[in-house]
C-alpha cells in the first residue's frame, strides 16, 4: 500500500513538473518572440543585423564623399540637383525614422546608372536624367535607390567586403559605383575603369563583394514600390525607367564583370514589378484615394505601419520642369554636336517646343554664338511667357554681350523665385557689378556664398576683386592697399580700412582657389589674410581652412608614401 502510494506521488511530482516546464517553456517562446519582434522593428529602423554600425558608416561616409569629390564628376548646377533633392525629398518624406540626412548629387557620366553610397547619399548619372521621358521615371529610379539605402544593402556589402581600411574601402567603393559605369559598352568614359576599380591596390577579387545581390534588388524594388506610391508618383515610372535601361544592355550586360555590376538584374525583375503594379499597386493606389477622401483637408492621410507617413496627393512637380532640366543637362555638359543634332530634330517637327528652343539656346551660348541663343530664347518665351529659367538665360547673355542694364532689368525679382533663386542672385550681382553698383552687388555675391558656395564659387573671386585694387591676369590682387614694395604690411602709410580690405580680399580669393581645388594658391592667400584680418570671424574660418589644407596635404603624402610600397 506505501508502494503505491509513493508510485502515485511520484506520477503526480513528475506531472507537476512536466506542466510547469511546459508552461515555462511557453513563456520562454514568447518572450523569445517579442525579443525578435522587437529587435526587427528597431533594426528596421536603426541598423541591419548584419551591417556595419551607423557610426562606423558615417565614418566610412565622409571618406567616400572626398574620393568622389576627387574624382571631379559631380555637377554643380543648381537647377538640375534642385529636381533631382525635391523628388528624392519627396520619397523620403514617406519612410521611417532614417540614421541619416539624405543627400542627392548628379554624376557628370553618360552612362545609364544610379546608386546609393554609404550613409545615404543618392547619385544620379547625367546620362540617365537626358535618357528617361518623364518625372515618373526619374523618381521611379531615385526611389529604387532610397530603398536601397533605407534596407542599409550598402552597409551589408562593405561589411562583408573584409577590406579592413576604412580610406581604403571608401576609395574602392568610389571607384567601383562610378567606375563601373564607365563599362557600359564603350560609351565615353571608360578609359578610367580599371584605375578607378583597383583604387589603393585593391584587387577585383575583393571588390567582388561590394555588388548587390538579386535578392537585394528585389528587397529594393518591393520597397520602391511602395514608397513612390505613397509618395504620389506612378509607379510605372520604375518599370518604363528599368525597361529603358535594360534596353541599353545595362542590366543584365555580358560586356561588363560581375563584380561590376552595381545593379545586377534580369527579365525577371521587370516581370515582378509589372505584377506588383497589376495587383498589389492598384490596391495601394486605391487606398491612398480612399483616406484621401476621408481627410480632404490633410496632406498627410495617415501613418503606415512601417511609421512613414502617406501622401494623398500626386507629386506636385511640373512635368515641363523635368524635361527643361533634361535639355540643359544635354546642352551644358554633353556632346556638342550629338545634342545640336537632338535638338535640331525636334525643332524641324516641333518648331514652337519651348523646352527644345531652351536647349538649343544654352548650346549656342556654350558656343559663343550669343546671337542665334537669344533667338532661340525668344522663340521659347513667346510659347511660355515669364519662364524664370528662360528669362535667367536672356539677362546673362546680356551680360555677357556688355549691356549690364538691360540684363538687370530682366533678371530683376527673379533671386526671388525657389526654383531659379540661388542662381539669378549670383548673375544679378554680375550685372550690377558690371553696371557699376557696386555695393548691391556685394551684398548679392554675400548671400549667394552664404547658400551655396559650391556652385557659385566665382562669387569669392568678385568678393575680392570688390575689396581689392581688382585682379590681374595672373589672378593675383593688385593690393596697393596695406603693402609695400616688399609686399609686407605697412600701416604707416595705409588708413586701417584700406589694410583690413586687403585682407579680405586675400581672404576671399583664398577660398576662392579653394573651391576650383587649386590648393597652393589657395594656401598663399589664406596665409596672407592673416596678416591684416581684422573680422574675428573670417579670421578663424582661415585658420581652419588652413587647416583643412594641412590635412589634406598630409593625407597626399601618406597616400604617396603607401603607393611606393
Amino acid at each position: 500500500m506505501t508502494l503505491k502510494k509513493d508510485n502515485q506521488i511520484r506520477v503526480y511530482i513528475k506531472f507537476l513538473f512536466n506542466y510547469f516546464v511546459s508552461i515555462a517553456i511557453k513563456i520562454a517562446i514568447k518572450i523569445t518572440i517579442s525579443i525578435v519582434v522587437a529587435t526587427s522593428i528597431v533594426g528596421f529602423i536603426f541598423s541591419n543585423a548584419f551591417a556595419l554600425s551607423i557610426s562606423k558608416e558615417r565614418e566610412i561616409a565622409v571618406e567616400f564623399m572626398e574620393a568622389i569629390e576627387r574624382q571631379d564628376k559631380i555637377i554643380k548646377d543648381s537647377m538640375a540637383l534642385a529636381l533631382v533633392s525635391e523628388i528624392g525629398e519627396q520619397i523620403v518624406k514617406v519612410l521611417p525614422p532614417q540614421p541619416f540626412k539624405y543627400s542627392f548629387y548628379v554624376v557628370n557620366e553618360e552612362q545609364f546608372n544610379a546608386f546609393a553610397g554609404p550613409g545615404s547619399n543618392i547619385f544620379v548619372h547625367r546620362g540617365l536624367i537626358t535618357s528617361l521621358d518623364n518625372v515618373d521615371e526619374l523618381a521611379g529610379i531615385i526611389g529604387h535607390e532610397i530603398a536601397h539605402s533605407s534596407c542599409r544593402h550598402i552597409s551589408e556589402m562593405v561589411d562583408q567586403s573584409k577590406i579592413m581600411t576604412i580610406g581604403t574601402l571608401a576609395g574602392v567603393l568610389a571607384g567601383v559605383l562610378l567606375g563601373a559605369a564607365g563599362g557600359s559598352g564603350g560609351v565615353r568614359g571608360g578609359g578610367d575603369l580599371g584605375q578607378a576599380v583597383l583604387i589603393g591596390s585593391v584587387a577585383a577579387t575583393q571588390t567582388a563583394m561590394l555588388s548587390y545581390s538579386r535578392e537585394h534588388e528585389t528587397e529594393a524594388d518591393q520597397k520602391g514600390l511602395v514608397y513612390l506610391t505613397k509618395a504620389g508618383f506612378d509607379p510605372n515610372g520604375l518599370l518604363t525607367g528599368l525597361k529603358k535601361i535594360r534596353s541599353r544592355d545595362w542590366f543584365g550586360s555580358e560586356i561588363i564583370p560581375d563584380y561590376l555590376k552595381t545593379h545586377p538584374g534580369s527579365t525577371e525583375r521587370i516581370v515582378q514589378i509589372q505584377s506588383w503594379i497589376e495587383g498589389r499597386g492598384k490596391n495601394e493606389v486605391l487606398n491612398g484615394k480612399t483616406q484621401a477622401a476621408n481627410q480632404k483637408n490633410s496632406t498627410k492621410i495617415g501613418i503606415d505601419k512601417a511609421g512613414g507617413t502617406i501622401d494623398s496627393n500626386k507629386s506636385t512637380i511640373d512635368p515641363f520642369r523635368f524635361e527643361m532640366v533634361k535639355y540643359r543637362l544635354t546642352a551644358l555638359y554633353g556632346d556638342e554636336d550629338e545634342a545640336q543634332k537632338l535638338f535640331n530634330s525636334i525643332l524641324q517637327k516641333e518648331p514652337d517646343s519651348t523646352s527644345a528652343n531652351y536647349g538649343m539656346a544654352l548650346l549656342m551660348e556654350r558656343k559663343s554664338r550669343f546671337d542665334e541663343s537669344m533667338k532661340h530664347l525668344r522663340k521659347a518665351l513667346d510659347s511660355r511667357a515669364f519662364d524664370p529659367n528662360i528669362l535667367l538665360e536672356m539677362g546673362k547673355i546680356n551680360t555677357l554681350l556688355g549691356k549690364p542694364q538691360k540684363a538687370v532689368e530682366i533678371m530683376q525679382g527673379l533671386e526671388f523665385i525657389p526654383e531659379v533663386k540661388v542662381e539669378a542672385l549670383f548673375y544679378l550681382s554680375e550685372a550690377k557689378l558690371m553696371a557699376g553698383m557696386v555695393d548691391s552687388a556685394e551684398k548679392g555675391f554675400e548671400q549667394v556664398i552664404a547658400k551655396s558656395p559650391q556652385f557659385f564659387p566665382k562669387a569669392y573671386y568678385h568678393l575680392a576683386a570688390i575689396n581689392g585694387d581688382g585682379i590681374n591676369r595672373d589672378g593675383e590682387l593688385r593690393v596697393s592697399g596695406g603693402y609695400n614694395n616688399d609686399g609686407k604690411v605697412d600701416k604707416s602709410r595705409y588708413s586701417q580700412d584700406r589694410i583690413d580690405r586687403a585682407g579680405v580680399s586675400h581672404y576671399y580669393l583664398g577660398l576662392y582657389y579653394y573651391e576650383i581645388k587649386n590648393i597652393k594658391s589657395a594656401k598663399t592667400h589664406l596665409l596672407k589674410s592673416l596678416e591684416t584680418l581684422s573680422d574675428d570671424d573670417k579670421k578663424k574660418h582661415a585658420q581652419v581652412m588652413l587647416m583643412k589644407i594641412e590635412m589634406r596635404e598630409l593625407d597626399a603624402k601618406m597616400e604617396s608614401r603607401r603607393r611606393r610600397r
